[in-house]
């Protein structure tokens, strides 16, 4: 398909739309610019102007699934990372999952993985500690999510903060008699 047509046809927009819906059930959560690069690739479109990230956003939103943001730095003034749900019950809870990269491949960019899904990362890794200090726990889940470095001034290292303070607030980690987080036995 060229770009033209990509753009300008209106009878492909439900094929399209559904193509971006099939990217959701496969891979969510999933940012909008990540669906945006694969609905691209797998259309044969080498490059992505301007025209065609405003497409693919028609495309995600006539989709009509339920779309999160995320701001990874609180002093950002940007609008943040959109992400595309398969369904609204996940966009409320802790991922069931978290992805890892495969073996030589580089992670995702910490802006392209929900909270929701580091969360599940910490409370496995909190698990496999029997316990951990908050500190270690956010360096690593990081590891976990497949970061090599966690500096405290990254957005790897935010993701994995806002990771450990979610699962706090949906009562999936607590804080044993040690001072260590531990898996809550009622949330998991």
């Amino acid at each position: 398909m060229t770009s033209e047509e990509f753009c300008d046809d209106p009878y492909r927009t439900k094929a399209l739309t559904e193509l971006v819906v099939r990217i959701a059930q496969a891979e969510a959560p999933v940012s909008f610019e990540h669906v945006t690069a694969e609905v691209l690739e797998m259309l044969g479109i080498p490059k992505s102007t301007a025209k065609l990230k405003a497409r693919c956003n028609y495309l995600i939103k006539a989709s009509k699934l339920p779309v999160t943001v995320q701001k990874l730095n609180q002093d950002d003034s940007g609008d943040g990372t959109k992400f595309l749900w398969a369904d609204m019950q996940a966009t409320i809870g802790i991922c069931p999952f978290y992805r890892i990269p495969k073996t030589g491949e580089k992670p995702r960019k910490a802006c392209d993985i929900a909270v929701q899904e580091a969360a599940r990362a910490a409370i496995d890794t909190a698990e496999s500690q029997y316990g951990i200090p908050r500190e270690s726990l956010i360096t690593e889940t990081a590891k976990a999510l497949g970061f090599a470095r966690t500096a405290s001034n990254t957005e790897c290292y935010r993701l994995c903060e806002q990771a450990v303070d979610y699962a706090f607030r949906k009562g999936a980690l607590s804080v044993d008699n040690n001072g260590f987080i531990t898996p809550s036995t009622t949330n998991i």
